[in-house]
């Protein structure tokens, strides 16, 4: 993994890094502040060896400390403090070094209680004087004067000063590294898509991303800002008009995913209203004959649609549906049938998505996912481009390319992938509620979209799911050729799909020919 993927993991996991340095840093915080105090007692000896003989001399002080830090000291020592303290931890306590440069011996005890490190100290330094006395050869009377030890200074007994912030600062930093490894081992051990990078690997260019991120979030905007990210969604689109085949005046495109409830029915509804926004004439086709879904994201009751128009029993005129007041044509899925798969297989398919094409400038068809049924293969041959709807943290990287694959035997050519990042809850709203002229989406479009459940949501909520989202609106005039009088005293109702920022619309036509409305 390369330093830059690692710093994008590390900033999508930062949970995982900031949790294991607030552990350590309790933790070191905790032991410090119960701790005991120590206190510290020190005694300077001066050692004199009767020998000019650096080596000697180097020698005889290294001995001395082997001497006062071993056994036969430290039983000495722990008699004489009595119960309950051992040769081992009087051992523990002891520590004597030489002073660079000099031949003073320092002899330190540590303990709790300042006057057993004291007595610590003193005996200590008393048990080596009379274990080198006694371990000391006799010296002739011409070899000089004999090795001495002489105390330099009594013992000094100090408070050991608290080690809190060293401690801290030593558990954030082995935190920090505990929570990298786990981000780099999370990340290689990872086995489903989360950015766009994943699929690039995967050989995959991104067209859009659908996510809540930024000042969006941050402002609880939830509607605007999936609003947006299908307008950009549309902006990175590929040319459409350069997938058509033949002499079709528009373009047929299909989305699908690898497995259920990953999005497709809701980026469908979604993009059709975005590229509905730039003038062109966009048909939405419900092809998921066994979970339909687009009716309720749409408001639209059941009724005769591409079921029946693959079986003969109806034209394509009959069918069409136009739920948004003009600005978006939906072919709904028709009557439910028991073998969808085979309505699909009829040789009326490709004749039916050709004539569409010549009414429309865009043929977006809500398709269903590539594993399991044989449905989506169908729909695959006789588009021009596919759209692949891969969920975030969701959809495995093993199913991306079993996708892929299997649009390439196909021949259905993948125009990109579109990566559903979502979180599971929007956040609310902050402006205040307003009143909405007409429920749209009782099922709840943000919820499907996340594969939630499909049951009705409060009609206070238009968006759907548990998350409250309200609108703001203001006032537009828009200027419309004269109508007739009875047209006048018409309503039309212009509303759009609730995954986007633009509020639903009723606008009254007055006798003057002037639209007055809301608008985003």
């Amino acid at each position: 993994m390369e330093l830059r993927e690692y710093v994008r993991a590390c900033r999508r996991r930062w949970v995982w890094i900031v949790v294991p340095i607030l552990l350590a840093m309790g933790v070191a915080a905790g032991l410090s502040l119960t701790r005991e105090p120590a206190y510290r007692s020190s005694m300077i000896l001066f050692v004199t060896t009767g020998s000019g003989d650096p080596d000697a001399k180097a020698s005889r002080l290294n001995s001395y400390i082997t001497l006062l830090t071993g056994p036969r000291v430290a039983q000495s020592v722990a008699t004489k403090l009595g119960a309950p303290a051992s040769a081992d931890q009087v051992r523990q306590s002891l520590s004597a070094e030489v002073q660079a440069g000099t031949d003073l011996l320092v002899v330190t005890a540590t303990d709790p209680s300042a006057e057993r490190s004291r007595t610590m100290v003193t005996s200590a330094t008393s048990a080596l004087v009379a274990l080198a006395k006694k371990l000391d050869p006799p010296v002739a009377a011409d070899d000089g004067p004999p090795p001495q030890i002489t105390v330099a200074q009594e013992s000094v007994t100090t408070q050991e000063p608290g080690t809190l912030v060293r401690d801290v600062g030593f558990s954030a930093v082995l935190g920090l590294l505990l929570g990298g490894v786990a981000v780099a081992v999370r990340e290689a051990t990872r086995k489903t898509v989360a950015e766009e990078d994943d699929l690039r690997r995967l050989g995959i260019g991104t067209v859009g991303v659908i996510s809540l991120t930024g000042r969006w979030a941050r402002s609880g905007q939830a509607d605007s800002a999936i609003a947006e990210g299908f307008r950009r969604l549309r902006s990175l689109l590929p040319e459409v008009s350069a997938l058509r085949s033949g002499n079709a005046r528009g373009t047929a495109l299909m989305l699908t995913a690898a497995n259920p409830k990953e999005g497709t029915t809701a980026v469908a509804c979604g993009l059709a209203i975005a590229m509905a926004e730039t003038g062109a004439r966009v048909l939405l086709v419900d092809a998921n004959l066994r979970s339909p879904g687009v009716g309720r994201y749409l408001a639209m009751d059941g009724g005769p649609g591409l079921t029946d128009v693959l079986a003969g029993r109806a034209e394509i005129g009959d069918v069409l549906r136009d739920p948004l007041g003009g600005r978006l044509t939906v072919l709904p899925p028709g009557d439910r049938r028991p073998d969808p798969g085979e309505v699909l297989a009829s040789p009326r398919l490709a004749a039916t998505v050709r004539e569409l094409t010549t009414r429309f400038d865009v043929v977006l068809v809500d398709a269903p996912p590539l594993h399991g049924v044989a449905d989506a293969a169908v729909l695959g041959k006789v588009t021009d481009g596919t759209l692949l709807v891969v969920r975030a943290n969701r959809t495995r990287t093993v199913d991306v390319q079993r996708s892929t694959d299997l649009l390439e035997r196909i021949g259905a050519r993948l125009v990109g992938a579109v990566l559903n990042a979502l979180p599971r809850r929007l956040p609310t709203e902050a402006a205040p509620a307003r009143p909405v002229p007409a429920p749209l989406d009782t099922d709840g479009l943000v919820t499907t979209l996340l594969g939630g459940s499909s049951e009705p949501a409060s009609p206070a909520n238009p968006v759907g799911g548990k998350a409250t989202v309200t609108r703001t609106t203001r006032s537009v005039v828009r200027q419309r050729p004269p109508v007739d009088s009875d047209e006048a005293a018409t309503t039309q109702k212009i509303a759009f799909v609730p995954v986007d920022g633009i509020t639903t619309q009723k606008i009254p036509i007055n006798g003057s020919g002037v639209v007055e409305g809301t608008d985003e």
